[in-house]
């Protein structure tokens, strides 16, 4: 009796422990992390299935209900709509007034929805003016579709040790004035939260030029597939440029093709750098901001990205503290 009880104690003891250690767990991830486990979870559905037997017992399975994303700017291709629902456009008052449905904004720049409320960019975009406006699951700027949504701007940080004069710490949040509500067309992605990079292919998105030749920034929004630079070849490029006095530094991604004729371009500065982990969740993760770059898709150009890692803190205390 004696060791029955023993082993009853010794049992509730293994489980107050196992217990406790999820507990630790949970409280030491990211609030990045949590949030991304939130955003799978609109996307997902619980459906059931009861076979034709007597007393049958349910099986469960869960469907992600969000658009298909590509097995995989300059070089690359029209992206399908709600393919990228995180993707934001920031509308600066525009002299000449259009007729198509980008109306009287001029969109120089792009982010990504990283919240119900805020944007993810580069600090650059706000250099010589600010924008009044972000739009929201655009997807061609001359079709005048239903799914945009256009939000003003409440506040617009840039980090703390960025200058105008360098390409440091070009990373920016912008505060919408409204809640976004998601849909199928309208999500955030995750971030990613990792030191390192497990990959070194990934994803760029824009409605900037579509070649060096052509100034007209493109009409529909654009994907284009880039490979991850050891960090030598962008130090020797870029070395002798007075924006880059200390080289390349670990807050920042040198990215391009290794084809060639493939990069973001001007009017996709703040736009995503991303990668999808899981396919069939179609949630993306942005590993980037698109900050600055030499000539659009010529030879093996490669374009300068903020690495999101190393800006976590920031990012978390601006837009969940």
């Amino acid at each position: 009796m004696a060791c029955r009880t023993f082993n009853i104690l010794t049992l509730s003891l293994l489980l107050w422990i196992l217990a406790n250690s999820f507990v630790r767990v949970d409280a030491a991830a990211r609030i990045s992390e949590l949030k991304c486990d939130e955003y799978r979870r609109i996307i997902t559905s619980k459906h059931g299935i009861i076979s034709l037997k007597l007393n049958p017992k349910p099986m469960f399975y869960q469907a992600f209900n969000c658009s298909n994303v590509a097995k995989l700017i300059v070089g690359g291709e029209a992206a399908k709509l709600g393919e990228f629902p995180h993707h934001a456009l920031l509308g600066y008052v525009s002299e000449e007034a259009g007729t198509s449905a980008s109306g009287h904004y001029k969109f120089d720049c792009g982010g990504s929805l990283i919240s119900d409320r805020f944007i993810l960019t580069a600090a650059h975009c706000f250099s010589f003016a600010d924008p009044v406006v972000v739009r929201l699951g655009e997807h061609d700027l001359d079709a005048l579709e239903s799914n945009r949504v256009d939000f003003g701007i409440a506040q617009i940080t840039t980090h703390p040790l960025y200058r105008n004069s360098r390409s440091y710490h070009d990373i920016a949040l912008v505060r919408l004035n409204g809640t976004v509500r998601f849909s199928k067309i309208i999500r955030p992605a995750c971030l990613w939260t990792e030191p390192t990079l497990n990959i070194s292919r990934f994803v760029a998105t824009g409605f900037g030029r579509v070649s060096e030749d052509v100034y007209e920034p493109s009409k529909r929004l654009m994907k284009v597939q880039l490979d991850l630079f050891p960090a030598i070849d962008c130090d020797l490029l870029y070395r002798e440029n007075r924006r880059f006095r200390n080289g390349v530094d670990e807050g920042q991604l040198r990215v391009g093709s290794l084809n060639g004729s493939k990069d973001t371009c001007q009017g996709d500065s703040g736009g995503p750098l991303q990668t999808v982990i899981d396919p069939r969740s179609c949630i993306y993760h942005v590993i980037g901001v698109t900050s600055t770059g030499g000539a659009c898709g010529i030879g093996l150009s490669k374009a300068i990205y903020v690495n999101v890692a190393r800006y976590l803190d920031w990012i978390e205390q601006t837009v969940w503290q």
